[in-house]
């Protein structure tokens, strides 16, 4: 019934392990904080219908394990923070459907072992951060269709051995962060067509 609700605070509820559906029904909320929720497991279907929803903060929620397709319905949504979500295997392909998405933070998701091919659909995408990806093995070939990318961090991405010849298409890019990952053993030749890079 909280119509008129912006903003959802549960910093830090280490005991909460689950949110109501009707969590779909705060249509006037645009920031929904979740940091530090390490038991919540799951987000209910519903949140699709948050169609105000610009920040969704999911930092250290240490036992979730998936997302839901509807996540792709949050039209409105532009930074996502999945930042320490350690246990989180896999993206939903809905999740290409973000079109006002600019910041994507996957930073320290050590089970993430892929990224969707529906990634290189996320044309407003600005700043994307991969780093401690330890399971990462490989980028989507539509990394290069990232035309809006200025920041990639693939910093401690220890399993990634190789990068697609598309990085080359990222024309945008200033800042490409690589330190530390040790199985990576050459560079693509299109390296040389980031012209932007500083």
């Amino acid at each position: 019934q909280l119509q008129a609700l912006t903003k959802l605070n549960l910093y830090a509820c280490f005991s909460l392990a689950a949110l109501p559906e009707s969590l779909g029904e705060l249509r006037a909320l645009t920031t929904l904080d979740l940091r530090f929720c390490r038991s919540l497991a799951a987000l209910p279907d519903s949140l699709g219908e948050l169609q105000a929803l610009t920040t969704l903060n999911l930092k250290y929620c240490e036992s979730l394990t998936a997302l839901p397709e509807s996540l792709g319905q949050l039209q409105a949504l532009t930074t996502l923070n999945l930042g320490g979500c350690e246990s989180l295997a896999a993206l939903p392909e809905s999740l290409g459907q973000l079109r006002a998405l600019t910041t994507l933070n996957l930073s320290g998701c050590e089970s993430l072992a892929a990224l969707p091919e529906s990634f290189g659909q996320l044309q407003a995408l600005t700043e994307l951060y991969l780093g401690n990806c330890r399971s990462l093995a490989a980028l989507p070939d539509s990394l290069g269709q990232l035309q809006a990318l200025t920041r990639l961090s693939l910093y401690y991405c220890t399993s990634l051995a190789a990068l697609p010849d598309s990085l080359g298409q990222l024309e945008a890019l200033t800042k490409l962060y690589l330190g530390e990952c040790t199985s990576l053993a050459a560079l693509p030749e299109s390296l040389g067509q980031l012209q932007a890079l500083t």
